[in-house]
Parts: structure tokens; sequence; C-alpha cells
């Protein structure tokens, strides 16, 4: 198998993966990720499916982060919305639309099932150095102009949208909160995890030096 080849089959796996995650989280019913928070709410107030805000948003957030890297807009960054965009439409509206319960445990459960799947696929689908998710390339935009980790600044970028879910009524629960104060510690340790795992860590997984230092290296490979 080509290299080239298994970067895709990560970038489409974690991707995958991270769209399981979001619909687990939407079908809790308990609060769900601040990003999510917004495009669901979007899609009650103005119309379409969570999946097309997935894109509309998305879409908004590339040229925000070009601002920030002061750069032409990653317009690459529209493929990761597209194809999360309708793995999450297929898995709300068809695969998983059974996953509804009023049981307050298997909510919960499902909850956070759901935010731990959602952090993996993160940490998986940034190995393979493709076009990250627009809300990720806010955190490596952010991580890239001071430095700070991504656990930090996941964080931020999830504040950001969970102020925006406020103001537009999304469905902001407890499980919102904990998403905001743990999913970038989350997705830090997967990243972690697979790097001890012998899985080569992702660009922005350390300070803006290391990202420098593995940019480079990449260039010299290809």
């Amino acid at each position: 198998m080509s290299h080239f080849v298994k970067r895709c089959l990560i970038y489409i796996v974690g991707l995958f993966i991270l769209s399981v995650g979001v619909v687990c989280m939407i079908k809790s019913n308990t609060g769900i990720a601040p990003w999510d928070a917004l495009n669901v709410a979007l899609s009650e107030l103005i119309g379409l499916t969570i999946g097309s805000w997935v894109f509309i948003v998305g879409g908004i957030l590339i040229f925000i982060n070009s601002l920030i890297k002061m750069r032409f807009p990653n317009l690459a960054g529209f493929i990761p919305i597209v194809i999360i965009g309708s793995f999450v439409d297929l898995l709300n509206l068809k695969v998983l639309s059974f996953l509804k319960t009023d049981a307050v445990i298997l909510q919960w459960s499902l909850f956070l099932i759901g935010l731990c799947i959602l952090a993996m696929g993160i940490a998986i689908y940034l190995r393979a150095s493709f076009p990250s998710i627009p809300n990720d390339e806010l955190m490596l935009a952010i991580t890239e102009r001071t430095g700070w980790g991504i656990n930090i600044t996941k964080t931020i970028g999830e504040a950001l949208a969970f102020v925006l879910a406020i103001i537009l009524q999304g469905p902001i629960g407890i499980g919102t909160i904990i998403v905001l104060l743990c999913l970038g510690i989350l997705v830090g340790l997967f990243d972690k995890l697979l790097h001890k795992m012998g899985k080569p860590r992702s660009i922005y997984s350390v300070g803006q030096e290391g990202a420098h230092i593995h940019a480079g290296h990449d260039k010299t490979i290809h």
C-alpha cells in the first residue's frame, strides 16, 4: 500500500469516526459539542440539514482562518466539510436513527462514548496531514500564531462556538459545558496515545517550534 493511499484511509476513517461521535452526542440529548450545537441551531432556525450547515459554517471559517494566518484561503478545507456533512446526515437520518432513549443513564453513557469517539476521530484524521476541518483549522491557526498546544487552542475555538450557539438558542446543556472543558484535553490525550503506539504525531501536536520542524521535514520528503 502506497504512503498516499494509507494517508487517504487514515483521513477518511478519522472523519468517519469523528462523525459517529458527533451523531452519538446529538442523539444523547444531554447537550452537544459547541460547533455541532451551532449547526443544529441554524438548522432549526433557518432550515436545511445539519450536514448542510456543517458545510456552510465551515466555508465561513475557511475565510476567517485565512485572516488569522494572513494567507490565501485554504480552499482545500471544503473537502473535509463535504465529507463530514455527508457522513453526519447519513448517520443521523439513516444509520443511527434508532439511537433514541429517555433513560438518563443511557443518555449520559451515549454522550460520554460520543465524546471519546469524537476526540479520537480528530486525533486520527489530523495524522493524515490532509486538509483540516475548518473549526480544527482555527485551532491549528491559533496554535501556529501563538505556539500554544492544541489542548488550549481547541478549547478557545469551542468557547467561540459555545457563545454563538447560546445566542442562537442551540441545544446547549450540561454536556456542552463538559465538551467545552474536556474535548481539547481528550484530543491531546489521544494524540499522545497514538504517538506512543508508533503513529507519527500531527503537525500541531506540540508548539509552534515543533510544527516548523515537522513542516520542514515534510517538504524534504515530498
